[in-house]
Order: structure tokens, then sequence, then C-alpha cells
């Protein structure tokens, strides 16, 4: 991991409409928006954020860019660590730019996304998330579209979170799964619409923004628990695998059920690992591995006894929401007891998760774009 900084444009704007532009502080971290091919496959890193901007001259008639290169990594490389550093540099410079530009590979950029949004709270400026599916310099990329609405939208859109801005569509950034591999729609919004679509204006769809003082104080943490794990459970999952990850060292569990948070209970039942985790004060999270589904475990007598074991209900937070939440909250928090961190775990921080406690008051958001 190395760091080291530029200014772009400054030149350029050493006039009277200088103030008129907004600062924004431009963070690269590899990805494929910055890959070029060698020796057969795409190496993230080779393309630096000023060859991107430089590659973009328009960007310049709307801000003041510095950039930062933190990293030049596949995302797929990403640590917790890494997010941390991120959550820093911002915080370092928060009272120095009007918003902030990430670019970040797209296999873990929702990750990446999450765990800033609780680790940087009540924000009063916007920080962008964007990348690509193909690299600036191949034909037919979407780099060029991508970076310039995440300008716009760092600079025009006034919305103070954590948000990914890909394929003309802004989505909160705890609320987004990767859905496609390759294809330009790369990401969904899971749980909601999208704050905004992104064509010759900037157009909000009237979902509500998380915070619109713009005097507001950052709320800043340093801290995440690393030993969380997403397990998923298949038929004839075998239970002990949970007991293992305890001694391991794991100090939280999300466990992707089937359903609405269904798991097993008969034959190879979860729910005395699921005792024994919780009477170790390990939380165990249930979640629903539908891509577009939540966890209403009361429903059916095998997510209602995994309840009554302890576990907590994931409602309409989605599985990796989950992991960074808890990882917030262990980092954080350490001294709470299961009874504290599953309070903290189901209060809305960042909207991550509504107050919808059942499938009646789920909204039909994946019908309405």
């Amino acid at each position: 991991m190395f760091i080291y900084t530029k200014t772009l444009f400054i030149e350029t704007y050493r006039n009277r409409d200088c103030m008129a532009k907004k600062k924004i502080l431009f963070i690269g971290t590899g990805g494929t928006i910055t890959a070029k091919m060698i020796d057969g496959s795409w190496k993230p890193g080779e393309f630096t954020e000023e060859e991107l901007l430089n590659f973009i001259p328009e960007i310049k008639n709307i801000a003041e860019i510095t950039t930062v290169i933190v990293f030049n990594t596949d995302s797929s490389n990403m640590q917790p660590k890494y997010w941390l550093k991120l959550a820093e540099i911002i915080n370092e410079n928060y009272l120095e730019y009007d918003g902030f530009i990430i670019t970040h590979g797209t296999d873990t950029m929702h990750y990446t996304a999450s765990a800033l949004s609780f680790l940087l709270q009540n924000l009063s400026k916007p920080i962008v998330l964007t990348g690509s599916q193909v690299p600036p310099q191949q034909l037919g990329s979407d780099t060029k579209r991508n970076v310039l609405d995440a300008v716009r939208v760092a600079t025009d859109a006034d919305i103070h979170e954590v948000i990914i801005v890909f394929n003309s569509k802004i989505l909160r950034g705890n609320r987004v799964k990767k859905f496609r591999e390759v294809e330009f729609e790369a990401f969904e919004s899971v749980g909601m619409l999208p704050l905004g679509i992104i064509e010759h204006d900037i157009r909000h769809t009237g979902e509500h923004y998380q915070n619109d003082n713009a005097d507001a104080k950052l709320k800043f943490f340093d801290k995440l628990e690393e030993k969380i794990c997403i397990q998923k459970i298949t038929p004839g999952f075998n239970p002990e695998i949970i007991s293992k990850l305890i001694e391991l060292g794991y100090k939280g569990i999300v466990i992707e059920g089937f359903g609405a948070g269904n798991v097993p209970i008969d034959e190879n039942s979860l729910i005395p690992e699921i005792k024994n985790a919780v009477n170790k004060g390990v939380p165990i999270v249930i979640s629903s591995q539908c891509a577009i589904g939540f966890s209403w475990m009361y429903l059916y007598e095998c997510g209602k006894k995994a309840l009554d074991a302890g576990a907590i209900p994931g409602h309409d937070m989605i599985s990796e929401t989950a992991m960074t939440k808890l990882m917030w909250i262990l980092g954080n928090y350490p001294e709470y007891n299961i009874r504290q961190i599953k309070k903290l775990f189901l209060k809305d921080i960042s909207g991550e998760v509504s107050d919808i406690r059942s499938p009646k008051e789920k909204r039909i958001w994946e019908y309405s774009l």
C-alpha cells in the first residue's frame, strides 16, 4: 500500500470564476477503471487518476479536483483496514473539500460503501464511489460516463451521504448489491428506489436523503472488528461449522438463511449452535440468501426457533451491510452485551434498515423502475 497526492487543474482555476467551482478530493484505489491489459489480463493501477481526469477534459469546467492515489489494487484484494484508511483520509481532509469521489473496483465496491456509511456519520457532504466495467481505453468503456456523473453528483445533487454512482443511477451505498459481473447495469438498489437518475439533469426519485443539515458535524469512527463473516446455509450444512468459526476467533456471524430467514431445525439443526454462540456473547444475525429477499423470521417455525434461540433478524438489511454494521458495532462498542448489540444493530444509523417488520409492509420498489 502506498499514498501520494497530486493536484490537478489548479492553474486552470486561477481566475475570477475559481470560487464558483467546488473543491473535490478524488481518491483512487485501483480497479478496472485504472486497468490496462498486461500479459493477457486486466491489471488495475496502470492508468493513473491524473490520466483518468485528463481523459475527461470537460471535468475541469465543473470542479477543482485534487487527486490522491491510496491503493492500486483489484477490489478483490480490499481489506477492512483499507476501509479504515479511506475513512481516515476523508476525515483528515473533510473541512478542506466540498465533496469526495472514490474510484473503486466493482467487485467489492458495495462493501466499501457500506463500511464507510458507518465509519463516517452525520455527513454534510457527499461521498461518491464509482468505477467501470470496462477499462478506460477500451472501445465502449463506461468509464467516462461514470466519472463525469460522479463529479456532477458530487457538485450538484446536494446529497449528504455515502452513495454509489453507476450507470446513470445514484444508489445509497449500504443498500446496494452487485448483481452482474460485466454488464454496465452492475449494481441494483435493494429495499428502496435509487436516490436519483442522471440524464441531462439529475432527477430525484423521491426517496428520502439522510441528512439535509449542511452545517452538521462529522462523526468519525476509526475501528472495525475484522473477525466477522457471512456464512451461507445449504441443505446438509454441518452446524458444527458455526462452532469452528467461533473457535477461530470470530466475534459475530451473519447467517444467510433460506427464504425469509429460515434455518434447519430437525436433522443438522442450527438451533443448538445458535444458542451456544449467543451464550458466549457472539451475535448471530440471520438474513436472507434471496437476492432481493428480506428476513421475516417469525413467519415460519424454522425461523421462529432461531429467533427464540437468540438470533438477531436482519429484516430488510442486506447481508453485506449486516456484516459491516456488526464490524462497526463490535469494533467501537466492545463492552456491549448481546442485548445492547441487538438494540444498536436494529437501529437505523445511515439508512441501512427501515422500520418495516413484515412482508405486508414491504414496498414494491423492485417494480418501480
